[in-house]
């Protein structure tokens, strides 16, 4: 007997518009955070990955407060360029920082 198994995910944008270098970058990272609009509960079992884009400063301070609502990290989506258009993305691999950070704790 032959199972399928149907895949439920949602894209969710998180447009970042400019930002200014004088800017609190911790404050617009919680209020990009909290426009997501989910409980705490929800945060809980809400299975995320994430295509990390922009600028590096501000992505960082978006990944602490996502790690800190999820209580752990989420899993990072890398991209390169398609081999057969140059114009084109595509997956090349999901990180996942969990097992990063796990085995990068056997080394302290």
């Amino acid at each position: 007997m032959k199972h399928s198994k149907t895949l439920y995910f949602e894209i969710i944008d998180v447009p970042m518009g400019s930002v200014k270098e004088d800017e609190n970058f911790l404050k617009i990272a919680i209020r990009k955070v909290d426009n997501l609009d989910l409980l705490p509960d929800e945060w809980q079992r809400f299975s995320l990955v994430v295509l990390p884009a922009g600028y590096s400063p501000l992505w960082s301070a978006l990944l602490a407060e996502i790690h800190g609502r999820l209580g752990h990290f989420p899993d990072v989506v890398r991209l390169r360029p398609a081999k057969e258009e140059r114009e084109k993305y595509e997956v090349a691999e999901i990180l996942d920082l969990r097992d990063i950070r796990h085995q990068a704790r056997a080394k302290r």
